[in-house]
């Protein structure tokens, strides 16, 4: 048998015991969420440190690349400068020269049956040839065709003086502008 003896003072006993039990409940599911929280907000801030940790260390990587990548090319472009100087005093060179291969490959090919050049003189502005021709249809086709080839600028009027020298019965002279390197190719 049981017997429940209270020793407490009568005014006390007639309290109602405090409600523990709801009370803890709610605190302990109160602690329950907040370590929830926390402990989902400790794994989001861990993953999130070593993320960005991963992403600076492949950034770092990268900029390790780009900066072996502009060294490369401010060498490579020092080097293309020097070379660009050197083609540009050798065309500069070029250019205060006549295109003498030009010049004579263009007189060879326009050059037709029935003209024969006994002479060529060449000098930096003019070009002379003196020659023997058939018939002045040779001449102009042969004058003609130097000036559509692309050595010559300009032609003066040949000059045809008639000689019995068998069948090359025309003498004639021609002057030519040669053009400069700068100039041949552009039309």
């Amino acid at each position: 048998m049981r017997v429940n003896l209270d020793l407490r003072p009568e005014n006390v006993k007639n309290v109602p015991p405090p409600k523990t039990r709801k009370t803890g409940l709610f605190m302990l599911c109160l602690f329950l969420v907040f370590a929830a929280v926390c402990g989902f907000a400790s794994y989001s801030l861990v993953s999130d440190y070593y993320f960005l940790k991963r992403e600076i260390h492949e950034l770092n990587i990268r900029i390790s690349r780009l900066i072996r990548i502009r060294t490369d090319l401010t060498a490579e472009l020092t080097r293309l400068s020097r070379q660009e100087s050197v083609y540009s005093s050798s065309l500069s060179i070029m250019q205060q020269e006549l295109p003498t291969i030009e010049i004579f490959e263009s007189i060879d090919k326009s050059t037709i049956r029935g003209v024969i050049l006994s002479s060529i003189a060449l000098n930096q502005k003019e070009l002379k040839l003196d020659g023997l021709a058939n018939t002045e249809d040779n001449i102009v086709t042969t004058t003609r065709n130097l000036l559509d080839s692309e050595a010559f600028s300009v032609a003066q009027v040949p000059v045809v003086t008639r000689e019995n020298m068998g069948p090359e019965g025309l003498k004639f002279s021609l002057t030519l502008t040669p053009k400069s390197i700068g100039e041949s190719g552009q039309r």
